[in-house]
């Protein structure tokens, strides 16, 4: 990975010079330039706005402690879908699939670029941007953490509906499409379901695959790893909120999946294909199988971020946030 030095300098100079702040204290941002190269602890990565594809802040070449995690992540895409009076999937305003891109992108007050970073005490390193679309502002940032943790999140604020009280319920449903390569490109996929009766479930996936929380599930992470290495990476989506598991009303099926994975595909390496109506699953050949010694995988993470209309949230609009947790195993 090639790094830019004068960039490099200016950032270290900034963090030494920047408050060890408390992460309830709002440190100060870094300015950053629209691409570069960081090093952070034991984190390297490259980062750029993902421009042509509108696939907001792409992150590149991730390594802890030298060991490549990611070949790349971006947010490929926001589907959004208001409740209006619940009779239909089309009720309410929208559905909408709202993208970031650079012409999207604002400049938090008091800064001279889009993307920054920022230094939350000495445990963790913020990279964002701030883009408006529509009504929302929208906040998407990774967070890498001195212990060995990336988390994407995306935070959302305001409104894009015109509607009254509850029928303004609506979700915001990010896509962010992670191609792990962990020690290379040849992963291996594991689900681990622990269900509510205590019982713990392993199972690889053969081929491409969707995957979902069901009711009787406690919790559910997956592993992403070469196969025969003792590293891997763990994935977990703490508090994702309920994904759409009905058929019926308000939201009717329109985003019920919590992660698929599938082939590699340069052809594919080309963000968001679908419609509004659309996601996982549609123009894939669902049925390809994984090779036995490993197969280059993407793992497509989906949040399901519920925003309920309050009085007190029109007022003064709230940060809602969600998000993944990457963790590397060594």
């Amino acid at each position: 990975m090639k790094f830019m030095p004068a960039l490099m300098l200016a950032l270290m100079l900034a963090l030494m010079l920047a408050p060890i702040t408390a992460l309830a204290d709002d440190p100060p941002h870094i300015p950053l330039p629209k691409t570069g190269s960081i090093i952070w602890g034991n984190w390297t990565f490259d980062y750029g706005v993902g421009d042509a594809n509108k696939e907001g802040l792409v992150i590149k070449n991730v390594r802890w402690k030298g060991t490549l995690v990611l070949y790349r992540a971006s947010l490929s895409v926001i589907r959004v879908k208001y409740r209006g009076d619940g009779d239909s999937l089309g009720d309410g305003c929208g559905p909408w699939m709202d993208q970031i891109d650079w012409d999207s992108l604002s400049v938090v007050q008091g800064q001279q670029t889009a993307v920054t970073g920022r230094q939350f005490s000495s445990n963790t390193f913020e990279i964002a941007v701030f883009a408006e679309i529509g009504g929302y502002d929208l906040y998407q940032a990774y967070y890498f953490k001195n212990t060995g943790r990336l988390e994407p999140r995306l935070y959302s604020s305001g409104w894009s509906c015109g509607e009254d009280g509850n029928e303004l319920d609506h979700k915001h449903h990010p896509y962010w499409r992670l191609d792990f390569d962990v020690e290379g490109a040849q992963n291996e996929v594991w689900r681990i379901k622990t269900k509510n009766s205590g019982a713990v479930q392993f199972f690889k996936y053969p081929r491409e695959w969707n995957s979902w929380k069901e009711s009787d599930d406690q919790k559910i992470e997956w592993t992403i790893g070469k196969p025969g290495s003792d590293k891997h990476v763990r994935f977990r989506y703490p508090g994702n909120g309920a994904r759409d598991a009905s058929s019926g009303g308000p939201w009717y099926n329109f985003s019920y999946k919590d992660m698929g994975v599938r082939l590699y595909h340069d052809a594919e390496n080309n963000g968001w294909n679908f419609d509004w109506d659309q996601h996982l699953g549609y123009r894939w050949p669902i049925e390809e199988p994984f090779a036995a010694n490993g197969s280059d995988i993407v793992f497509w993470s989906v949040g399901h971020l519920y925003h309920e209309w309050t009085q007190s949230d029109e007022n003064n609009p709230h940060w809602h946030a969600t998000g993944p947790i990457i963790e590397p195993s060594w």
